[in-house]
């Protein structure tokens, strides 16, 4: 993979981290990542993102499913920190 790919991810992974923290907000996310479409693990990141399911209460996902999507989140900004 060439480093243009590379830094290109990292920096997706960054700004993933940065959103999950409450560092930057969805719109902020959703603004820096619009230059890096295209690359289909970012857009995988993306989507998760777009559409992270709401938490427990009136229809939102139980905890299983909270706990798959975390670690499936997870695992796509460890693909993309390598």
């Amino acid at each position: 993979m060439n480093n243009k790919i590379t830094n290109t991810r990292q920096q997706a992974a960054t700004l993933g981290h940065a959103y999950l923290e409450h560092k930057i907000t969805w719109q902020n996310f959703m603004d820096e990542t619009a230059a890096f479409l295209g690359d289909n693990l970012i857009d995988e990141l993306i989507d998760m993102i777009e559409h992270e399911p709401k938490r427990g209460g009136f229809l939102g996902v139980n905890e299983k499913r909270w706990n798959e999507y975390q670690s499936a989140l997870k695992n796509i900004l460890e693909q993309l920190e390598k």
